[in-house]
């Protein structure tokens, strides 16, 4: 028998990490913490449904209980 845990943070981070044209975004966690998301090379969902964040600056590995949102940065507005 197979468990495992399914979570929709989980699946939003892959849809918005797959979209075309790939949109930035901000994980934030329920302590307030955040994770800018400018490139989707920076986020890897494994197949177990672990999420390692990794801009450069060392590995972490999110606990998707522990992400409150995901949040898009606000468009610039086009000049009129």
């Amino acid at each position: 028998m197979k468990f495992s845990l399914k979570f929709d943070i989980v699946e939003s981070l892959r849809d918005n990490l797959h979209a075309t044209p790939f949109r930035r975004f901000v994980v934030r966690l329920h302590s307030g913490e955040k994770f800018a998301v400018a490139n989707p090379d920076v986020l890897t969902i494994t197949q177990s449904n672990y999420i390692v964040y990794d801009a450069g600056k060392g590995m972490r590995i999110l606990n998707p209980t522990l992400i409150a949102s995901i949040d898009f940065p606000a468009r610039p507005k086009a000049a009129a």
